[in-house]
This record gives C-alpha cells, sequence and structure tokens, in this order.
C-alpha cells in the first residue's frame, strides 16, 4: 500500500482499507496487519487508523477483539442500493423492533461517551457528522443515507461497549435499511419532504444536537436527543401508513 498524503486522510484511509477487503487482499478470517504496521505503512496517526477501523466495524467488515486483534468478517454486499425503490419497502414490525432497538442502545451509548470524559474518541462520528452535512447540500440520498448509518453505528462503537457493538454487528443490515428507507421520507419530491429538509442539518437537528452534546457544547438528557430522532421517524412512518391503507 501507498503512504497516504494529508488532504481527505480519514477518506483515503477508510476507502485503502475497505479495498483491500473488498478486493481480497485481506479475506474473510484474516488478521489485518496490527496498529503500529498500518500506521507505519501509510503514514498515518493511530487516531485516523482506528477512525477508519471504527467505520469498517461498524459495517460488519471488521471484528476487533481485544488482545486478539483485528479480523475481517464476511463482505455481503454491505451498504448497498443495488435494490433501491422509490417505494418504502419497510414494515411496521421492521420499523417498531428497529426504533426500539435504537431506543436501548444510543442513549446508554451516548452516556458512556461522556462518561469517559477526555478518554472519549468520537472521530468516526465527527467524520460521518460532516459528511452528512456535505452530501444534504448535494441532495445525495445515497451518500447522506451511508453517512447517516455511519453516524448512528460510530456513536454506539464509540460507547466501547462491547456487547452493543456485537448487537450492531448482527443486526447492521437491519439498522442500515431501516435508514435507507426513512430517508426516503425527505429526499421525495413534496410538502412533507421540504419541510423536514428545512430542519435538517441546522442548529435544531437531532445529528447537531448530538454531535453538540459528545463534543460537550451543550447538555442535553441522551434519552431526550434520541426521543428527537424516534419521534420524527415515527410520525412520518404514522403518515406513510395512514396514505397507504386509504389507496
Amino acid at each position: 500500500m501507498e503512504k497516504i498524503q494529508k488532504k481527505k486522510v480519514d477518506e483515503l484511509v477508510y476507502e485503502q482499507l475497505f479495498s483491500n477487503i473488498r478486493d481480497g487482499i485481506w479475506k474473510e478470517g484474516d488478521k489485518i496487519p496490527s496498529e503500529p504496521e498500518l500506521c507505519n505503512e501509510l503514514g498515518i496517526s493511530r487516531v485516523t487508523l482506528r477512525s477508519s477501523i471504527q467505520r469498517l466495524q461498524s459495517i460488519g467488515l471488521l471484528n476487533v477483539w481485544q488482545g486478539r486483534g483485528t479480523f475481517v468478517t464476511s463482505p455481503n454486499d454491505m451498504l448497498s442500493f443495488s435494490d433501491f425503490s422509490g417505494v418504502l419497502d419497510l414494515t411496521e414490525k421492521e420499523f417498531n423492533e428497529i426504533s426500539s432497538l435504537r431506543e436501548a442502545l444510543e442513549p446508554t451509548s451516548i452516556r458512556l461517551i461522556l462518561a469517559q470524559g477526555k478518554d472519549a474518541d468520537i472521530h468516526a462520528v465527527e467524520t460521518a457528522y460532516f459528511a452528512m452535512k456535505k452530501a444534504f447540500e448535494n441532495f445525495d440520498y445515497e451518500e447522506y443515507t451511508q453517512q447517516d448509518y455511519q453516524f448512528h453505528a460510530a456513536t454506539i462503537i464509540a460507547s466501547r461497549n462491547d456487547v452493543f457493538i456485537q448487537i450492531l454487528n448482527i443486526f447492521h443490515n437491519q439498522y442500515f435499511k431501516y435508514f435507507k428507507e426513512l430517508n426516503k421520507f425527505m429526499f421525495e419530491n413534496g410538502d412533507i419532504s421540504s419541510k423536514l429538509r428545512e430542519n435538517s442539518m441546522g442548529p435544531k437537528d437531532s445529528h447537531t444536537l448530538v454531535y453538540r452534546c459528545l463534543k460537550r457544547e451543550i447538555s442535553v438528557s441522551p434519552a431526550t436527543l434520541i426521543e428527537t430522532f424516534t419521534s420524527g421517524n415515527k410520525t412520518n412512518f404514522a403518515r406513510y401508513l395512514h396514505e397507504r391503507e386509504k389507496k
């Protein structure tokens, strides 16, 4: 691998590690090189490397085992839009179950991150947040959705709760599908979508509030933060079900 230049270093490191898995250089079950080896080979810091490893862990491509190392899991076409349809492909049962899972994992993850104090590593959360803002400005549904998922997954991973991370790895397909489907509400053409976009990525946006809370710029209850996410999703999904029943 070639040394990474400073420009867009986080994205370049992530893409290079991802391509090693995608192209079969690192195969399923392989233990990847150690942090010191990769940092030396790529000419990067451990903070940058860990951010990329966290992102790959969040989408189920890497497993990090304390004391053993980092291993490649099955690629299985993660974060794919190949089956995209403009019609919402999410059942009420799926919506309710993932919403409940989020309400169980994410508030506690935020509390655990805050309890870490100065030792908290939210670099991957920050990277996803600003990538979301850029995708939103470009009206890029696919990129926005990928980064939306990364934002929430990185928050769970930053909690350093191994059980939470294992739960995320087990349900990452369903978690991603949840965001993939619900974000269609915002990127459609219509009055409701326009209103959703007006409030997105601004000072009162849920992602902005979580990011600022983790940066300790504001103080908000983690449960309240997650409620701002799930309540809006529940309203939009209930409206969708009502409209579908009328047809």
